[in-house]
């Protein structure tokens, strides 16, 4: 009888982790703020980056699924659907105001040129991401940031 029982315990155990990962990317999609096309400086569908917050997420990134945006006040990290599932759980979901960016550091990692980008969040607390644009010139030149030496990994 317990046996007949497994089966629909992992059921509900995998809908119950496929909603928790649905509700938090409709909340990332709630706080995504709107704007124009116009305002639109960067835009880049297929990028590659992960979290610096802990060991899970400095692992766990996005490749080739990123999305950057950047407008004239701020930058947007997110991705699209079906990966928006998973990258709020993976700190991969941020809003940064450009003025909030306190440095923007050439990084390489696994033989990959990367930049880690460090901002103030509204708590005051300092965040780190590691991101792998495409095309990393145009990016740092819509940041409007002057880039630090380069760091290993």
């Amino acid at each position: 009888m317990t046996l007949q029982l497994l089966p629909a315990l992992n059921i509900v155990a995998a809908a119950a982790i496929l909603g928790y990962f649905a509700w938090r990317s409709i909340q990332a999609y709630r706080m995504r703020p709107r704007y124009e096309k116009s305002d639109v400086v960067y835009q880049e569908q297929f990028a590659s980056g992960c979290s610096q917050k802990n060991f899970l997420t400095k692992f766990g990134g996005a490749r080739n699924c990123l999305r950057l945006v950047v407008t004239r006040s701020f930058l947007l990290v997110t991705s699209w659907f079906p990966f928006s599932l998973i990258t709020a759980a993976y700190d991969l979901e941020h809003i940064i105001p450009l003025d909030s960016i306190v440095s923007v550091r050439r990084s390489s990692y696994i033989f990959r040129k990367t930049f880690l980008l460090t901002y103030r969040g509204a708590d005051g607390n300092e965040h780190t991401l590691r991101l792998i644009p495409k095309r990393p010139d145009d990016f740092i030149r819509s940041l409007g940031v002057k880039i630090d030496n380069e760091t290993s990994a």
